[in-house]
């Protein structure tokens, strides 16, 4: 068990590694039970990582717009949290969002190029 474990209830892990694993349906409906149960920064936290997992979940199914739209409402979430917050650093994970995203905004459709990119990961740091 790792410091960070104690940040977060132990279901939280089970979707972060559905989320790494590109289980991204799986990982929202773990992480939605969550967020019903939290309150203030907390629920915007999970709010924000479930809207990732849903913009990705969209992407995979060629859904540019639902990807796109999600993606800009997690952006908004994650800006009313400091940049760590509960062992994540936000800046890094929207960094590598928009790394991921880019082109994708100005596109009619998604290419193969783009839907064989590697999917962001998150990870963990020991800032709380």
């Amino acid at each position: 068990m790792t410091s960070n474990e104690s940040l977060h209830p132990e279901e939280f892990y089970k979707g972060l590694d559905y989320f790494n694993r590109g289980f991204y349906y799986e990982c929202h409906d773990v992480w939605e039970e969550i967020w019903g149960e939290t309150k203030g920064k907390q629920k915007v936290f999970y709010q924000a990582l479930i809207m990732v997992a849903v913009s990705l979940y969209h992407f995979g199914n060629e859904n540019r717009e639902g990807a796109l739209s999600c993606y800009q409402k997690a952006l908004a979430e994650f800006q009313k949290l400091p940049g760590h917050f509960l062992g994540l650093n936000i800046q890094e994970l929207t960094s590598k969002l928009d790394d991921f995203y880019l082109g994708v905004k100005g596109a009619t459709e998604l290419t193969r190029e783009q839907l064989n990119r590697p999917r962001p990961t998150i990870e963990f740091d020991e800032t709380p």
